[in-house]
């Protein structure tokens, strides 16, 4: 097939880093942006995560090198001088579309996001200086467009902007093919709802969406409704779900209506419902990573007792500090909790280790897949009716759907008397594809494991 074109909006955090190496190591993937949004940490923290994959990468090539042992795949398709094949990388949105303040899960991630390796491995951090290239030159000193300058020039793997991400996501959306990038969304979905805000029809021409967040049947993970991407901005949730309906007005929050004539009107014409596939906590959290397999798997890379290779790989050991942090936070939710959230999974891997949910991981898993392959391997539910709950007193974040089972009615069919929100009527609603089922933990995680640490000898 050819190359996955890939916007990638994220807010790294673990997972989102395991997400991007996925992506990064996939031959049959090209990641045209990285958009930054608030979420995990804040986008200025998460900067510093991205950049330092980068560099971990950089450092990774040049021990493999060394000691002669098989590059990665990212390695070999990644042309070092030829920036213009380089991933654009964006900050965005600092705050959410909804006048609800900003959360966080540094509870999980730790203040910087990857459980403190900033501070345990001060030798993978970038240079403070390093986010000066995402701020706008103007607002600088002269000695720091200076440096600014440099940095740019120093960066390897990916080319850093000012522009807010929201506009980059419509810039890469105007300058490539209609229906030809597809955007994985892992973070709240503030950056995408202001980018269909801000130009609908240029939105509608992405190809799909493929998120990660909300829940179904299972209990949230921030009240017993909802799930953190989703809850962190309700109303950037509601707007994105909108893009998928016929009449996208029908869906959107009260506090957007104003922008329903958006939708409308003359350019209605060149505008197309959005393909979008969600993978909320039901299917993610029965997709794991074990402690087991990840020690297992780096066992060779940490080797430092063999003559010929006394130090250990640059990106087994970075990922090992911030994953060794994220499998005990794991273990103390769990204790916390009183329980597993999915006991059966433990049958499922064959293996009762410590793990973590792989949210992030398993959706761009799904992205960077060809359209038979996932087939395959995934169970995915086309055009559910599924609404996001934005005033609920208790319930805000909460996906909404409706289980009467009763079958929504065409033009020619006469409508129920009563049909409060227009469940029933098939022009109205949104048209969400949702995973219900996957490859299994085993599997994805032995998969997922191969495209970070490739070969080993």
């Amino acid at each position: 097939m050819s190359k996955r074109k890939l916007i990638v909006d994220c807010d790294p955090g673990i997972d989102d880093v395991l997400a991007l190496l996925l992506a990064l190591n996939t031959l049959d993937s090209e990641i045209l942006l990285i958009s930054l949004c608030f979420g995990n940490v804040g986008v200025t923290t998460s900067i510093f995560n991205v950049i330092a994959m980068f560099e971990v990468l950089e450092s990774e090539r040049d021990y493999r090198t060394k000691y002669g042992l098989p590059l990665l795949s990212y390695h070999k398709h990644v042309n070092r001088a030829d920036k213009t094949k380089w991933p654009i990388v964006a900050l965005g949105s600092r705050v959410p579309v909804s006048s609800k303040s900003t959360i966080g899960a540094e509870y999980f991630h730790g203040i910087d996001g990857l459980g403190g390796v900033h501070t345990k491995a001060p030798q993978f951090s970038p240079a403070t200086t390093a986010v000066l290239p995402f701020e706008d030159p103007a607002t600088l000193s002269a000695d720091q467009v200076v440096t600014r300058e440099q940095v740019m020039r120093d960066a390897i793997g990916y080319r850093p902007i000012h522009t807010l991400s929201w506009r980059e996501i419509l810039n890469v959306l105007r300058n490539e093919l209609e229906n030809t990038v597809t955007i994985v969304a892992v973070a709240p979905l503030s950056n995408l709802a202001r980018a269909a805000l801000e130009d609908p029809v240029t939105f509608s021409r992405v190809r799909e969406i493929i998120c990660m967040g909300g829940n179904i049947e299972m209990p949230g993970n921030m009240n017993p409704f909802a799930e953190f991407n989703f809850y962190a901005d309700v109303e950037a949730v509601a707007i994105t779900l909108a893009t998928t309906s016929l009449t996208p007005g029908s869906t959107l929050p009260p506090s957007a209506s104003a922008f329903s004539d958006l939708f409308r009107g003359p350019q209605s014409k060149a505008y197309k419902p959005v393909e979008f596939v969600l993978f909320p906590l039901d299917i993610t959290t029965r997709h794991r990573l074990r402690k087991t397999w990840f020690v297992d798997r780096c066992k060779f890379w940490l080797d430092t007792t063999a003559v010929a290779r006394p130090d250990g790989s640059p990106l087994a050991t970075w990922m090992s500090i911030w994953l060794s942090s994220s499998f005990k936070n794991m273990d103390d939710i769990l204790e916390f909790e009183g329980g597993d959230r999915h006991v059966s999974a433990n049958t499922d891997d064959d293996d009762s280790s410590g793990y973590i949910e792989m949210h992030d991981p398993l959706t761009m898993f799904y992205a960077l897949l060809s359209d038979e392959e996932r087939e395959t391997m995934f169970e995915v539910k086309p055009n559910v009716d599924l609404r996001m709950e934005t005033t609920g007193q208790w319930s805000s974040g909460m996906c909404v759907v409706d289980k009467r089972n009763i079958p929504k009615r065409n033009e020619h069919q006469p409508l129920p008397p009563r049909d409060i929100g227009e469940w029933l009527d098939v022009t109205k609603g949104n048209r969400v594809g949702v995973a219900v089922e996957g490859p299994g933990s085993k599997m994805f995680g032995m998969a997922l494991l191969d495209k970070l640490l490739g070969e080993s000898m």
